[in-house]
């Protein structure tokens, strides 16, 4: 009894501090949220926490949402996991009627009844069971339900053929079509931030919104107790200037930050993960997810035919930007590169990439004073192939050694290769060797260097760049490319994990729009 008393207790906790946590977003320097609200009601489903947002944003797929339904699962412990049949059973979220996959029907038809208009998203710092047909069909990306996997193809006895099925029976439902539309709006946030994980997350964003962060070891939480309170008034909606005032009268507001640094703030993404709320950090974004599945891309001719060029009309209109940029790249590499390349050095934007290290975020804008002789530099080995050709490889090894990787493609894969220069950064790669963006321009500088040294012969093919490196390092290579000659860029399929499981992705130089700037 008591066990259970104490779960219950902490859910509470954690369903409280995680609506503080998307309640910071609207101290967001460019925030989009309008409202953030706490055990709505207005339904019996996906009601913990509720985010509405001031105009539609763009999804994954095309389609838009003006509000996030948060139902928030806790458990003290990560013993269990979802599976595709645990949705369809009351007891596995301790009901005695209604299933989370009826919760989600029902949510469906109040909020987005043709499947769009909203996102219902489950929280929970359980994980999708990895042997279970749900691990393959909640997206890495946004924790949508990747509906070509679901609807693919095969008949009622195979393995999507069983969810699918059963999906249908429990909900009562006559068609594919209709399942569709239910779990349209579905979000799986597995395997979310644990009850001490929240508290770590909360601090640093209460802190960024000008709240007072929670003391360690304090016994009573004082935002926990705050809204708590506030419902039992009747508020549990509130904008940010109402928050702000409640803050100040409960002694828990000290002020957003002031800035150090008169910079604005651009930003693309072509995943999700860690940049759920971009819109909310910047003046302008791109959003290429849509182009994505998990990681892998929906179709390869997007990438030059559609990635490419949103990537280069974005930036154009900043290439002779007067005032300096910070610019979000929570994206894959190749598209790191295509910016940079969108903005060669020689423009004179000052535009420098934020980079995400194993300590947070970090403006990596160049210091041209800096000495970088103590900085680790790369270590160069050369590989040649027997089919003697003009194509060269360059395999770059930063935060980890992708050799052999790189060697089963080119060899396989990429007969005209001739030569594979390797780059490996000393002593070893890792995810912290790179200390900083002057650090990593450096490198690039010296990658640019060997890359120009490439005989006559060898600049009538093709460079092909495979990179394991921060987007930083890419970003400055990008920049340096136009020097380069016809480059095609790779990326790896993390879900195959095989060796040499390259994907081409973006082929360089691309006829540029000219578009007038701003």
């Amino acid at each position: 009894m008591a066990n259970a008393v104490i779960a219950r207790d902490q859910g509470g906790d954690y369903q409280a501090r995680f609506f503080w946590l998307q309640a910071c977003r609207l101290f967001q320097p460019y925030t989009k949220v309008e409202r953030v609200a706490y055990e709505l009601n207005r339904i019996k489903s996906f009601d913990d926490v509720v985010v509405t947002y001031k105009g539609p944003l763009a999804l994954e797929r095309g389609d838009v949402t003006n509000a996030d339904y948060y139902q928030v699962k806790f458990h003290v412990n990560r013993a269990g996991a979802f599976t595709y049949q645990s949705l369809v059973d009351p007891k596995f979220i301790n009901a005695t009627k209604l299933s989370l996959l009826q919760k989600l029907h029902a949510a469906q038809k109040a909020f987005a009844p043709r499947g769009q208009g909203c996102r219902l998203i489950i929280v929970s710092p359980w994980t999708v069971h990895p042997d279970d047909q749900l691990a393959e069909l909640v997206s890495t990306n946004g924790g949508e339900i990747r509906m070509r996997v679901l609807f693919d193809g095969t008949g009622p006895g195979s393995r999507m053929g069983l969810v699918r099925s059963l999906w249908r029976q429990h909900l009562n439902l006559a068609s594919d079509v209709d399942l569709e539309e239910v779990l349209r709006p579905l979000r799986i946030e597995k395997d979310a931030a644990d009850l001490a994980g929240i508290d770590k997350l909360l601090n640093l964003h209460l802190s960024l919104a000008g709240f007072a962060p929670v003391e360690a070891g304090q016994l009573v939480h004082p935002y926990d107790d705050l809204i708590r309170k506030l419902l039992a008034k009747g508020f549990n909606e509130f904008t940010r200037d109402q928050l702000k005032d409640i803050g100040v009268r409960e002694k828990l507001w000290h002020g957003l930050p002031s800035l150090h640094e008169d910079a604005g703030q651009i930003g693309i993404r072509s995943f999700t993960r860690w940049a759920e709320h971009m819109e909310d950090e910047t003046e302008e974004m791109l959003d290429l997810v849509r182009h994505f599945d998990n990681r892998l891309v929906r179709d390869s001719k997007l990438w030059d035919d559609d990635i490419l060029p949103q990537v280069s009309t974005f930036l154009s209109k900043y290439d002779r930007a007067t005032r300096p940029y910070n610019l979000l790249l929570d994206t894959h590499s190749s598209i790191a590169f295509a910016a940079g390349y969108s903005l060669e050095v020689k423009a004179g934007a000052d535009i420098a990439p934020v980079q995400r290290t194993p300590w947070g975020r970090e403006v990596w804008r160049v210091n041209p004073k800096a000495d970088v002789t103590s900085y680790p530099g790369w270590s160069e080995e050369e590989q040649a192939h027997a089919s003697g050709g003009t194509d060269v490889a360059v395999a770059i090894c930063a935060t980890h050694d992708v050799t052999d990787d790189v060697r089963e493609f080119v060899e396989t894969q990429l007969t005209q290769v001739g030569r594979t220069i390797i780059f490996r950064l000393d002593p070893v790669p890792s995810s912290s060797a790179v200390r900083d963006g002057t650090h990593a321009f450096a490198l690039a500088q010296r990658l640019a260097a060997v890359i120009k040294r490439r005989s006559r012969n060898e600049r009538s093919g093709v460079l092909h760049i495979f990179g394991a490196a921060p987007n930083a390092i890419m970003f400055f290579l990008g920049q340096m490319g136009r020097g380069f000659g016809r480059c095609a860029l790779y990326e790896y399929d993390f879900e195959s994990n095989e060796l040499g499981a390259y994907r081409p992705s973006i082929t360089l130089p691309w006829a540029l729009p000219t578009t007038a700037h701003t």
